[in-house]
C-alpha cells in the first residue's frame, strides 16, 4: 500500500512539526507526515507534489489561494480521483467559528487532541468523502487464529504479545472477536468506532475504502494496529456467517497488513469458515481439569467436520508455560519481556539481540 501523504499546514511551526513528525513515525509506515508554517512554503512545495490530506489551520485560511483550492476541490467533489487533495480545517480554542464563511463547508478537526484522534478523524472523512486508490493484486497477508476452548484468562495476551513479535518485522492487525474483552476499562480508552462499525462500513461500503474504514477506528498498542473489540457482546451473535467470513477476507485482501491475528472468544457464526481462511490456529489447552476436557471435545468436533483432515493440519495444539502473574505496571511489557515473551519466540524462533 503507497504511503498517505498528509500535509500539516499551521502557522504555530512547532505544532505542525510535532504532528507531522507523530505522523510519520507513529502509524506504522503507512503515513507520512510533513509540515509547513507559512502558505508560501505550502504553495512552493504543491509545485511538485500534491498531498492526499492538507490540514488547514491559522494562517492558511487567510490565505486567498490556498482557500480557493480547497474550497474549489469540495464544489466540485463528483470529479475527484486518484491524485487529488481532501482539504480539512485544524480550529483551536477559538472554535470552528473563526474559521472563514468560505471554508465552512469543509470538514473540521479539532486541533488540541491526542495525534492518534487527529488521525482517525482524518480517515473518517477519507472514508465518506474520498474512493480509495485501487492497488495492484499482490500476494495477501498471513491471517493466524487464536482459540482455547477451555477461555484460557491467557489467550489474549498469549495473542498480542504475538502479535507484537510479529510486528517487529511486518505491519499486524490483531482482531478480538472475544464477547468482553474489557479493552476500554484495561487501555482507559472511550472508543468512537468499534469492531461493529468497522465491520458495517466495509460490509456496505466501496470495497476500495477498506482501509480508510479501518484507518478512521484503528488504535496503536505497543506497535501492534488493533480495532476496539466490540462493546455491545450481543451482537456478536446477531452478525451472520457469511458477513464475517467476507469481513475477514476484505481485511485479508485490502487491508494492506502483512499478517493479521484473529483472536476468538466463542465460536461466532462462520466460526469452521474462518478457521479454513487461517494458514495456522494455535489452540491454547491444558493438561488438567476442565481445560483437559475441554480441549478434547474440541478434537473430538474437529474430527467430525468435513474436510476435517485438511483443517486439522493448520491447527497447533499449544499449553502455555506457568506465568507470573503481576498486576502492576505495565502489563503488556511484562508479557513481552517475561515467560511469556520467551515462549512466543521461541515458537517464532526469534532471538533478540543477535543479527
Amino acid at each position: 500500500m503507497s504511503k498517505v501523504l498528509i500535509a500539516v499546514c499551521d502557522s504555530d511551526a512547532a505544532y505542525g512539526r510535532k504532528l507531522g513528525e507523530w505522523i510519520t513515525l507513529g502509524k506504522g509506515g503507512d503515513l507520512a507526515g510533513c509540515s509547513f508554517s507559512s502558505p508560501g512554503q505550502f504553495l512552493e512545495f504543491q509545485k511538485t507534489k500534491a498531498p492526499d490530506v492538507a490540514l488547514l489551520g491559522q494562517g492558511f485560511w487567510e490565505d486567498a489561494q490556498i482557500a480557493g483550492q480547497a474550497a474549489g476541490a469540495m464544489a466540485e467533489e463528483a470529479k475527484k480521483g486518484h491524485g487529488e487533495t481532501l482539504w480539512l480545517c485544524l480550529y483551536g480554542s477559538g472554535g470552528a467559528d473563526k474559521i472563514p464563511e468560505s471554508l465552512q463547508m469543509l470538514p473540521v478537526v479539532e486541533k488540541y487532541q491526542p495525534a492518534s484522534g487527529i488521525v482517525r478523524e482524518i480517515f473518517s472523512y477519507c472514508q465518506k468523502y474520498r474512493e480509495g486508490e485501487q492497488e495492484p493484486a499482490g500476494p495477501g497477508p498471513e491471517l493466524v487464529g487464536i482459540y482455547s476452548p477451555g477461555q484460557d484468562p491467557w489467550q489474549t495476551p498469549f495473542a498480542l504479545t504475538f502479535a507484537q513479535e510479529l510486528g517487529r518485522e511486518e505491519r499486524v492487525l490483531y482482531v478480538n472477536f472475544k464477547e468482553c474483552a474489557g479493552f476500554s476499562s484495561w487501555l482507559k480508552e472511550s472508543y468512537q468506532r468499534d469492531l461493529m462499525d468497522v465491520m458495517y462500513l466495509c460490509l456496505t461500503g466501496d470495497e476500495e475504502n477498506v482501509p480508510d474504514c479501518i484507518r478512521s477506528a484503528v488504535y496503536v498498542l505497543e506497535g501492534v494496529d488493533y480495532i476496539p473489540p466490540s462493546e455491545d457482546s450481543l451482537c456478536l451473535g446477531q452478525v451472520s456467517g457469511q458477513d464475517y467470513v467476507r469481513f475477514v477476507r476484505l481485511l485479508a485482501e485490502k487491508s494492506g497488513y502483512g499478517s493479521i491475528i484473529l483472536d476468538f472468544g466463542m465460536m461466532v457464526p462462520g466460526f469452521l469458515e474462518l478457521l479454513g481462511l487461517c494458514s495456522k490456529v494455535y489452540v491454547l489447552g491444558g493438561q488438567m481439569g476442565l481445560k483437559k476436557h475441554a480441549l478434547e471435545h474440541f478434537r473430538q468436533m474437529m474430527g467430525r467436520q468435513e474436510g476435517s483432515q485438511k483443517l486439522e493440519e493448520k491447527l497447533c495444539y499449544l499449553t502455555l508455560p506457568k506465568i507470573a502473574v503481576n498486576c502492576q505496571g505495565d502489563q503488556m511489557q511484562q508479557w513481552v519481556w517475561g515467560e511469556l515473551g520467551d515462549y512466543v519466540r521461541g515458537l517464532l524462533g526469534v532471538q533478540i539481540g543477535t543479527d
